[in-house]
């Protein structure tokens, strides 16, 4: 049986250092016997959310709360022999048989965290200060006591896994990504398409459970699960171009899931705190939270498949560093026709730190 540990580091980005501003991401985790969780939010920001620091730190501690609770509601229902008796079926079942059972959950949370964004306001009525910078829309609902929670908005993405199933769910822009003992990745959750530019979906919409997504997926006896499971804020996926964003932060997860194999949890979890400081001060600057779970085994296992896709990248690398020379040789021919691939494979913090110089070296021009 599988054994996860899970993990969560939130850094405050260097732009909100700059102007004064108070972290607004958020992250929580938990490792129990039957179940791990990682969470992470983003609050808004701007200035009709004004307690959107608030919000992500309700939004993460509803979820784990909601989740523990789900977990904790069906084990009776789902036990070894629920299991057992699925997968003699012919067919294997997907997501989608969970689907109800995961849209109650995912009803509760918004509830939950609802219902702790009305306590706050109750207790702490919105101040003039507050409102200073508000737009007159919000102004006028805020005072009329409509639309409170929008002061509160936040993203949300959640992750659990259990020895029979794991699921995730997403509220809002960030991603969500799991690797596999084979050295494959995906994406699971479907992506928001309304999520565009700084532009995201919100836990504080009246369509928000609308807007959510979920993924669930059983594991059977005997099979592996996920080897491990990444969330993470906008702060990390905003720093790579949108297209190929997927294969960029897969080289990311990569690295970090073969570094937890080869110098174990505890090292990987404090170098884990300084990849998002250097996300949040030397990359886009913006608030960085990193969360997940990990299976140790299954990342030892998927080591070669790992190391042969880093070989097989820095061997395109060169090959394509050698035609980009022979290319600008011979003047006659365009630089284009060079195969400029993604470059050698380098850990994050160095890709980051080499950015920034480059943009330091640009300023002082």
């Amino acid at each position: 049986m599988a054994v996860y540990s899970s993990f969560a580091v939130t850094e405050i980005g260097g732009s909100h250092i700059k102007h004064g501003k108070e972290c607004q991401d958020a992250s929580c985790k938990y490792s129990g016997d039957a179940v791990s969780v990682a969470v992470v939010a983003d609050g808004h920001g701007d200035d009709n959310c004004f307690r959107s620091d608030r919000g992500a730190d309700f939004a993460v501690k509803c979820a784990a709360k909601g989740i523990a609770g789900f977990v904790e509601f069906h084990k009776a229902k789902f036990s070894p022999g629920f299991f057992s008796e699925i997968f003699k079926k012919t067919e294997r079942p997907s997501h989608d048989d969970f689907g109800k059972a995961l849209s109650d959950l995912v009803k509760h949370i918004i509830a939950l965290w609802q219902n702790e964004v009305e306590k706050d306001h109750a207790a702490c009525p919105f101040t003039a200060e507050e409102l200073e910078k508000v737009d007159e829309k919000h102004r006028k609902r805020f005072g009329a006591g409509e639309k409170t929670s929008k002061a509160y908005g936040t993203t949300l993405i959640a992750a659990a896994v259990t020895p029979y199933y794991w699921f995730g769910i997403h509220i809002g822009d960030g991603r969500l990504t799991a690797l596999y003992p084979d050295g494959s990745f995906n994406q699971p959750v479907p992506w928001d398409e309304r999520c565009y530019l700084n532009v995201t979906t919100s836990i504080c919409d009246d369509e928000a459970f609308e807007q959510a997504r979920h993924y669930f997926s059983f594991i059977p006896s005997g099979d592996s699960g996920p080897a491990a499971v990444f969330l993470c804020t906008d702060g990390v996926d905003d720093n790579y171009p949108v297209d190929g964003n997927e294969r960029h932060l897969f080289k990311l997860y990569r690295t970090i899931a073969l570094t937890f194999a080869k110098e174990g949890f505890a090292s990987t979890e404090k170098q884990l705190k300084e990849l998002a400081n250097a996300f949040a001060t030397k990359g886009k600057g913006d608030d960085t939270s990193i969360a997940g779970f990990v299976d140790m085994e299954a990342l030892r296992l998927a080591v070669p498949a790992w190391e042969r896709q880093v070989a097989q990248e820095e061997a395109a690398s060169v090959a394509g560093k050698a035609a980009k020379d022979a290319a600008s040789v011979e003047k006659e021919k365009p630089a284009k026709n060079a195969d400029l691939s993604y470059g050698a494979f380098v850990t994050e913090s160095q890709h980051i730190e080499k950015k920034q110089s480059l943009q330091e070296d640009k300023s002082e021009q």
